[in-house]
Order: structure tokens, then C-alpha cells, then sequence
């Protein structure tokens, strides 16, 4: 377990984040020294909780996903590959740490709409898209086909539903992506992927099918309950002290992650049956992810988002052209530090066979996300209808898809929820829902924008690729 390299590569993540909002607090004294203090606790929580919790996942839960979808894909019952994916799929969700920054948030703002009830039609939604991608690949279903029928009914089904639940509705997709929940579908999809022995795509394609079910579920949930806001702000948890949260964090984190345990145990027995020392690492690397997703939900809570909050509603008020600016300042610095696009860039370097340098993609999604940052940023600001940006962006998405080769596809919609990281949710959320000035319908959103703009830069992408080589064999 490599945890000194997983956490230079947190703190690399966090740091900028970090000392960015403290001089800035500091300097438009939105917060005090004792304040600024908290944070830096928090920012110590996030940073040791990541990275133990990413060494976990990268020890135990994605050895786990791709043992049990290499074993069910074995079993060629497909009744069992339903009801493990189904269950899967639930559960991972449920334990997701950027699904429940989310439904935390939403709560905060929403008298109408429990933390429980969202991440339980989140986890819904995964569950059943999750099953689907499998299937697909199961039965060499054509990957684009379904990418557009899905997103062609989110997109009309957006015109129906309440602004709030569109905007909450997007960002479950971008957040259901998330440290926890991409390794492990990713894992699993690989693990059957491996055993069908069939074409390039069938190993993509399981994260993008599996971002649409949250948007679904929440736009359906959104047409039975109506929106009562509570004020868009993030409560101080700071004065509920230190150890309380800590605790109430064991005690909440426990929960979502028993049922991983024995699902993983179960498979262990009676289908896996690992030899006795690689099935002790793997539970080890699941105590890991526990231990780590506990300290950063801890720091999350304490402090860290409270801070973003503050800050973005003072910077509101101060220059909203300063607020956007930052806003895109720390979009780039979360790209540049999330390890999950360095491996992005070098899996479409290695596709394109060179024809798409790694710079040049890590050039590209920084600009992507900075924009994405800065275009959420001023739609919170202004309390735009955030269908004016994202019905003819996925517009263009999907009929630039048409032309995409399918390889790259399947990378760009699975791409989307890459750039989701962590930090978004734990900061450049609460940042934007401060930005907005108690408007709910204004608040979301960002998360989306964050996971829409890498599907439009890599399809971009592909479509030079595809002439880069139609040069190549006119010149031949």
C-alpha cells in the first residue's frame, strides 16, 4: 500500500484549495483567526482521510469489483449478475462521500427534501443503470445507442420538472462519480469485460450509463414533492465541537459501509474463495477506506465546506467578477491535482496510439473545467435557469457523438465524472451555494457543469483524431 505516494498526491490536491480560501478569508475578513484555525483542521482531516480511504480503494474495493465481476460473468447466470449489480450498486452509492456532501447540502437548503430520501433515489438510480451497463455488455449492446436514448429523455424530462430538482438532478450525476463509486463500477465492468473477451469498448461505458440513473430518479422524485427552501447556506458545524462530529461521523459511516462488508464477505464465501492472506489484504484495504472516509466527512463537515460557504457569499458581495475569476482559478487547480485525469490523459494518449499528446489533453480539460467553474459561477450569481446552458450543451454533446469514434465515446461520457472529484463537492459546491444569496433553484448546478464540459473536450478530441487519420491515409 502506497500511501506516502497517495498522500503527496492529496495534499497537492487540497494545499492550493487551502491557502487560496485562507489568505482570502483573512484578507476580506469573512473569518476569523479562530476560524481560519478550524480550517486548517479540517484541511488535516480531508488530506489523511483521502488519502487513506483512496490507498483502501485502491487495495480492497477495486480488487473486489473486478474479482466479483470476473466471478459472476463466470457463473453465466444472469439472474445473479442482476441481483449483484443491483445490490452493488446500491450500496456503493449509499457509501459514496460526494453523494452524501450533496444530500447533506440539499437538506441544509431544503425543508422538504430529507439527506435519506435523496441518497436513497441516487442509490436507486445507480443501482438500475448499473445492471444495465452489464447487461449491455452482456449482450454486445451498441454503447452510443443507449448513451443517446438516455440522455434524450433527461433532457425532455428537464422541461417538466422543477428547477431545483433539474439542477440537483445533474449534479447527483456528476457526484454519484466519485472516489468510492468509479474505481469499484470501473472494477466490476473490467472484471466482466475481461471474461467476454470481446472489442475495445466493452471496458468503458459502465461510469456513463451509470450517471444517468441519479439524474432520473431525482427528476422523478422531484415531480412528488414540492420545493420548500430553508435558505441557501451551510450551517457552522464547528460549534458542535471536534469529537461530536467525529463520533457522529463512525456512527453514520459505519452504516453505509456494513452492508459492503457483508455483501464482500458473502461473495468471499460461497463464490470468490480467496485463499486466506489475499482475502485478509482485501478486507484490510476496506478497513482503510473506512477509517479515511471517516476523517473526511469529519473535516468536510467541521469546517471545509463552512469556510467555501462564507467565502463565496462574501466575495459575492464584494465583486462577483473576483468571485467568478477565483471560481475558475480553483476549477484548474482541482484538475491539475486529481491523479484520476493524469490516468484519464494517458489512457486517450495511449488509444489515439500518440495522435492526442497527454499535455495537450491536460491543456484541454483544465481550460474545460475552469470555463465549466466560471459559466456555473455566473449562473449562481445571476440565478439563470440553468436549462439555458445545459439543454444545448448536451445538445451538441450527443450529435457530436455521432460522429465520434465509439472508443472515445464511451471515454468522454465516462470522462465526466472524473473531473467530479472530491473537492468539488466539498468546496466549489458550497462555495457556489454561498455565491447565490439564498436562492435554491440557483445554489446546484455546478457539479454539473464540472461533468459536462470533459464529455464536450474529449468528443472534441475524437472527432480530430478520426480526421488526424483520414489525413494519414490520404498521404499514404
Amino acid at each position: 500500500m502506497d500511501i506516502l505516494k497517495q498522500l503527496k498526491e492529496v495534499t497537492l490536491s487540497v494545499l492550493p484549495i487551502a491557502l487560496i480560501a485562507s489568505i482570502l478569508s483573512l484578507l476580506l475578513k469573512s473569518s476569523g483567526v479562530n476560524e481560519i484555525i478550524n480550517f486548517g483542521i479540517s484541511c488535516l482531516c480531508v488530506i489523511f482521510g483521502l488519502t487513506l480511504f483512496l490507498t483502501g480503494v485502491n487495495n480492497g474495493l477495486m480488487p473486489v469489483g473486478n474479482k466479483i465481476g470476473a466471478t459472476i460473468t463466470k457463473s453465466r447466470s444472469l439472474l445473479l449478475i442482476i441481483l449483484v449489480s443491483l445490490c452493488l450498486g446500491f450500496i456503493i452509492t449509499v457509501a459514496e462521500p460526494d453523494v452524501e456532501v450533496l444530500a447533506k447540502q440539499v437538506a441544509k437548503i431544503s425543508n422538504s427534501l430529507s439527506e435519506s430520501t435523496l441518497i436513497i433515489a441516487i442509490a436507486s438510480g445507480v443501482a438500475l443503470f448499473l445492471m444495465l451497463s452489464l447487461i449491455r455488455t452482456i449482450l454486445h449492446l451498441p454503447l452510443k445507442v443507449i448513451l443517446f436514448i438516455g440522455y434524450s429523455i433527461v433532457l425532455i424530462l428537464a422541461l417538466f420538472v422543477p428547477p431545483f430538482f433539474v439542477s440537483i438532478g445533474f449534479d447527483a450525476g456528476g457526484a454519484t462519480t466519485g472516489p468510492m463509486s468509479v474505481p469499484f463500477i470501473m472494477a466490476l465492468g473490467m472484471g466482466l469485460a475481461k471474461v467476454r473477451g470481446k472489442d475495445e469498448e466493452s471496458e468503458f461505458g459502465y461510469v456513463a450509463l451509470s450517471s444517468i440513473g441519479p439524474i432520473l430518479a431525482v427528476m422523478v422524485l422531484g415531480t412528488f414533492i414540492n420545493v420548500e427552501s430553508a435558505g441557501a447556506s451551510v450551517a457552522d458545524s464547528a460549534s458542535h465541537g471536534f469529537f461530536q462530529i467525529l463520533l457522529s461521523c463512525f456512527k453514520s459511516t459505519g452504516i453505509s459501509f456494513l452492508p459492503i462488508f457483508a455483501v464482500c464477505i458473502i461473495m468471499q464465501l460461497f463464490f470468490m474463495k480467496l485463499p486466506f492472506h489475499k482475502a485478509l489484504r482485501l478486507f484490510l484495504g476496506m478497513l482503510y477506506a473506512y477509517v479515511g472516509l471517516v476523517l473526511f466527512s469529519c473535516g468536510v463537515e467541521f469546517s471545509f465546506s463552512q469556510i467555501a460557504n462564507t467565502l463565496g457569499a462574501t466575495l459575492a458581495e464584494f465583486s462577483k467578477p473576483l468571485l467568478v475569476l477565483l471560481g475558475g482559478i480553483l476549477g484548474s487547480c482541482v484538475v491539475l491535482a486529481e491523479p484520476a485525469i493524469w490516468v484519464l490523459t494517458e489512457q486517450v494518449e495511449d488509444v489515439s496510439q500518440g495522435a492526442i499528446k497527454k499535455s495537450l489533453m491536460m491543456v484541454t480539460l483544465c481550460v474545460a473545467v475552469s470555463i465549466a467553474v466560471m459559466l456555473g459561477l455566473t449562473r449562481s450569481v445571476f440565478h439563470l435557469p440553468i436549462l439555458v446552458f445545459i439543454i444545448p450543451c448536451y445538445a451538441v454533446i450527443l450529435i457530436l457523438m455521432l460522429f465520434t469514434p465509439k472508443l472515445f465515446s464511451a471515454i468522454a461520457f465516462d470522462s465526466g465524472g472524473v473531473a467530479t472529484g472530491p473537492m468539488s463537492s466539498a468546496f466549489l459546491l458550497p462555495y457556489a451555494i454561498g455565491a447565490a444569496g439564498g436562492s435554491s433553484d440557483a445554489s446546484f448546478g455546478l457539479i454539473a457543469f464540472i461533468a459536462m464540459m470533459p464529455i464536450l473536450c474529449i468528443e472534441v478530441l475524437g472527432l480530430i483524431y478520426r480526421l488526424t487519420l483520414k489525413k494519414g491515409k490520404k498521404n499514404e
